[in-house]
């Protein structure tokens, strides 16, 4: 109990003294759809040399390097005010591979009712991750999974920025011998207060996975378990505004939970459980730095960051339902030309319930051009 008593001290020392916010993983590659001129017929590509390498010790995640290159290209077409439409392909090849490991069509339309509310169709807006922190949603999905598609609304205010969507991730045909996924989100973050010095924001997040479907069938003759897992997140974010070489300085602290709806199907060890997120954050003109205490209670989140949870990746037989873990992670980027960034990153983890240390460091190479074929 002593040891608990002056690790928290020394966090709220640290947080106090630091300040907090979400450390930001490369995630925003994407370039927003509304970029796209009005009457004109734009080729869009986009593309993303990556090098991720993740030294893992413990019981939960073995360690994996992930390198090699998305590449996106489109076509960009904007009709009349407020309606956007791309087309084109997403890929992915890792290096030393020979084919590619995710080669799809690409097609997202998008139409903003106003100035502050959007629709969009097929491939979804990705950008930041939703909002979503990595414990909920795994940054590295960007250059390992298939893009989102399904239907998303976003909506922009002054003191409101929310948007709420569902991508459906494996779609069923009568007798299909698997079972339909879907995700279902909504993300809010309220500005309570902002000046010239200092923003409070109330941040809100609901991420539902669903596995199920009436049609499919089991090649035993049973039909498959139906299972919906549930995570929510509440908290607050300040950030205070220094305008010295250290642009601000965060203070963040958040609320996590897991429930599986369907707990009478449940096939994961723990039907609910929770978490708590404290984070102080530093951050100049290139960079970021960022200090985290994470505390968990049979905590699972199927769509977040597996080093974070109570149930074990390697062997899903070992769980440990309380845990607790203190991170160090470093950001740095540049923008080197007018569509092309490059970035850095290392973080390092101590589970303090085991004294396990991990680590992982990455590099990233990011270009987005834009080249008008025809203004009609």
């Amino acid at each position: 109990m002593t040891n608990k008593i002056l690790l928290w001290a020394m966090l709220c020392l640290v947080v106090s003294t630091a300040g907090a916010q979400e450390f930001q993983r490369f995630a925003s590659m994407y370039k927003n759809l509304d970029d796209t001129k009005k009457g004109g017929l734009t080729f869009r590509f986009e593309s993303l040399g990556f090098f991720q390498n993740n030294e893992f010790l413990g019981k939960f995640v073995d360690g994996y390097t992930l390198t090699g290159a998305l590449v996106r290209p489109k076509l960009s077409y904007s009709p009349v005010d407020g309606l956007y439409v791309e087309a084109g392909a997403h890929l992915i090849k890792y290096n030393g591979k020979d084919r590619l490991v995710n080669a799809v069509p690409w097609f997202s339309a998008r139409y903003r009712f106003s100035d502050r509310f959007a629709v969009v169709t097929g491939n979804l807006d990705q950008n930041k991750q939703h909002g979503l922190l990595e414990q909920l949603w795994e940054p590295e999905r960007m250059y390992t999974d298939k893009p989102e598609a399904g239907l998303q609304f976003i909506y922009s205010g002054n003191k409101l920025n929310a948007q709420t969507w569902i991508s459906w991730e494996q779609f069923i045909e009568k007798n299909d011998p698997y079972q339909e996924h879907f995700t279902y989100g909504f993300t809010a973050d309220g500005n309570l207060f902002e000046n010239s010095a200092l923003a409070v924001k109330f941040p809100v997040n609901l991420l539902f996975y669903h596995k199920g479907g009436e049609i499919n069938i089991n090649p035993n003759g049973e039909r498959p378990r139906v299972q919906t897992h549930a995570n929510a997140l509440a908290g607050w974010e300040i950030e205070m505004k220094t305008g010295a070489s250290v642009k601000s300085v965060n203070l963040n602290a958040y609320w996590l939970g897991y429930k599986a709806i369907t707990a009478e199907s449940n096939t994961l060890p723990f039907d609910k459980g929770h978490a708590y997120l404290l984070e102080a954050s530093a951050k100049t003109k290139n960079s970021k730095i960022s200090l985290s205490y994470w505390n968990v209670f049979q905590f699972i989140a199927p769509k977040g960051r597996l080093l974070y949870q109570s149930v074990s990746d390697s062997d899903p037989s070992y769980t440990q339902p309380d845990r607790s873990m203190i991170s160090a992670k470093y950001f740095w980027q540049k923008n080197i030309a007018k569509d092309a960034r490059v970035a850095f990153q290392v973080e390092a983890f101590r589970d303090i319930s085991t004294g396990d240390f991990s680590y992982g460091y990455g590099f990233f190479l990011l270009m987005n051009s834009d080249f008008l074929l025809k203004a009609f």
